[in-house]
């Protein structure tokens, strides 16, 4: 099948128009071989993970690494929103809000690079996509279409920022959007949440083993549920009288646990009466530390969509830095730093072509220091307006080397990483 057939395939299935046209540095590509030239290399400590740090397009910076044959566990991204302020190029023009075909040219532009994307993930690796309003509907669509529907992990929705909104037309909008994928579903493990279970306050109840077990709070044995023949049975209360869940037997309802197990939780005082206007009431003692098996547990539970990382905390982390550079909305480190807690994989290989002001390697040090990680990272990035070589490589040889924050603190270094600085360019092949 043709290039041009198998675009108009993907978009019938998903549903997604766009013209299609190929980019001035496809053609050029035609004639002429990727060739990654190294311009620094920066190593302070002995040993430590190698990150890369690659100036130049990220088209073609995708496509050396996989004629490489390079593979990534996680890939974070922040590409251009497409608001029409002059953060998008398209075929070296910017793409302003007055374009008709604004939205067709992003759609070409992101669907040539998260090809190549998906191709660089292990089986069991996954992607995260920054987006906003603008497109977050576009993208849904176009990841459904490459990474497949099935595959869709979460759209996380994260707060960016807090205000007074006086700038709104209509709404404070505060928020924008992290669409996750994998690239197989079933082989994709995310680390759970641990429990507060300190500060919850539902557990506020103790008894003699509150030491051992922590407080506890009361859960209704009675069940409405899956019905199920052996959880259904007549109870004993304190004062002799029969217990039946819902009253009787029979659907729809049970006990949570079966004859065997009441009978052991009542043993090891697992169990609660308490005498109600209706009549008596049992429960199960839901413990802070242990499980209803009287084990020791730690409590987890799955993370949330919703997430809290503000932009203000990325701006003030990269001026602490650099603080004589400008970068518009540099993402926080403990963005990515979550994403790569999810993955919980302290030697997964890190790729960000999207690179920015570098976030994604800082924040991948910083992971790696807090849970002694191996993690590596590499970034593309653009040199437009010297972005390159005035602030991603600056600020990430600054957090390797130490720095003094605008403060006057001084923060150590993170000396054990290496850094390798790569320039991209086209060679007649």
């Amino acid at each position: 099948m043709s290039k041009k057939s198998s675009i108009q395939s993907f978009q019938q299935k998903s549903g997604l128009f766009w013209e299609e046209k190929a980019e001035a540095l496809e053609v050029a590509l035609a004639k002429n071989k990727i060739i990654a030239a190294e311009k620094k290399k920066l190593r302070l400590g002995k040993q430590g993970p190698q990150h890369r740090l690659f100036e130049g397009d990220n088209l073609l910076g995708l496509k050396w690494l996989n004629q490489a044959k390079e593979k990534f566990d996680l890939i974070y991204i922040d590409p251009p929103y497409n608001t029409g302020s002059k953060e998008f190029k398209y075929n070296d023009r910017y793409v302003d809000e007055e374009d008709e075909l604004r939205h067709s040219k992003w759609i070409s532009f992101m669907y040539k690079r998260l090809l190549e994307a998906k191709q660089l993930l292990t089986e069991d690796g996954v992607i995260f996509i920054s987006i906003d309003d603008y497109e977050q509907a576009r993208l849904k669509l176009l990841c459904d279409g490459l990474f497949g529907q099935q595959n869709f992990v979460a759209n996380f929705i994260r707060k960016c920022k807090a205000g007074s909104g006086h700038d709104s037309r209509q709404v404070a909008i505060e928020y924008d959007y992290v669409l996750c994928y994998a690239k197989e579903i079933d082989k994709l493990e995310f680390a759970k949440a641990t429990v507060d279970v300190e500060s919850d306050k539902k557990y506020r109840y103790s008894d003699e083993f509150v030491a051992k077990r922590g407080k506890y709070y009361l859960r209704d044995l009675d069940y409405r549920g899956s019905y199920s023949k052996s959880m259904d049975y007549v109870i004993e209360a304190p004062d002799g009288s029969k217990l039946k869940s819902g009253g009787k037997i029979g659907k729809p309802n049970t006990w949570r646990w079966n004859k065997a197990k009441f009978e052991w939780g009542l043993k090891n005082d697992f169990i609660e009466f308490k005498q109600r206007k209706e009549g008596w009431k049992v429960y199960i003692k839901q413990y802070q530390y242990v499980d209803n098996q009287d084990r020791k547990r730690v409590r987890k539970l799955p993370h949330r969509a919703m997430i809290d990382f503000s932009n203000a905390k990325g701006s003030n982390e990269l001026k602490d830095i650099l603080p004589d550079e400008h970068f518009s909305y540099p993402k926080p480190t403990a963005l990515i730093r979550f994403f790569l807690d999810l993955l919980d994989k302290k030697e997964a290989k890190v790729l960000d072509f999207f690179a920015g002001s570098g976030s994604s390697l800082h924040a991948t040090m910083l992971q790696n220091q807090a849970d002694d990680g191996e993690r590596s990272c590499t970034l593309i990035t653009n040199n437009e307006n010297e972005i390159c070589q005035k602030i991603t490589y600056p600020r990430n040889k600054k957090a390797i080397e130490g720095y003094k924050k605008r403060s006057g603190k001084k923060v150590k270094g993170l000396s054990d990483n290496q850094l390798r600085y790569f320039q991209l360019k086209l060679k007649d092949a």
